[in-house]
């Protein structure tokens, strides 16, 4: 009777079944202008954000450049930026977007470890 009090209580155990939905927060939103603003890449670390005249620069700890740049494309992209001219190479991307009469400008180097990411209006 006991082994099979303990067979109900352990098949019970093996069909209960728990759905964990996990929501991330949205990356912190940098702006940099009226017309500019930028997600922050998510799990990568900021080693420092800087203001600049007409910009900014947020350097990563990271490696991965191209990944970086991808995302920021991206994010312009989604903001409603159109990319008119593209620069890459060796570790250095650059492009430039237009958003209606607005202009921006992005640069994303590898510095050995550390991604710089400068954003510019104009």
């Amino acid at each position: 009777m006991r082994g099979l009090l303990i067979l109900l209580v352990l098949s019970s155990m093996a069909f209960a079944q728990i759905r964990v939905t996990l929501e991330a927060p949205p990356p912190p939103t940098l702006t940099i202008s009226a017309d500019i603003r930028i997600a922050l890449v998510p799990g990568l670390v900021v080693v420092e954000r800087v203001p600049e005249p007409q910009g900014i620069l947020v350097v990563y700890r990271s490696s991965r450049a191209a990944e970086v740049y991808a995302y920021h494309h991206r994010d312009l992209v989604a903001r409603g930026w159109t990319r008119v001219k593209y620069q890459a190479g060796g570790g250095h991307y650059k492009s430039e977007y237009r958003k209606g009469r607005a202009k921006a400008k992005l640069e994303v180097r590898d510095r050995r470890g550390r991604i710089e990411v400068r954003v510019k209006e104009g």
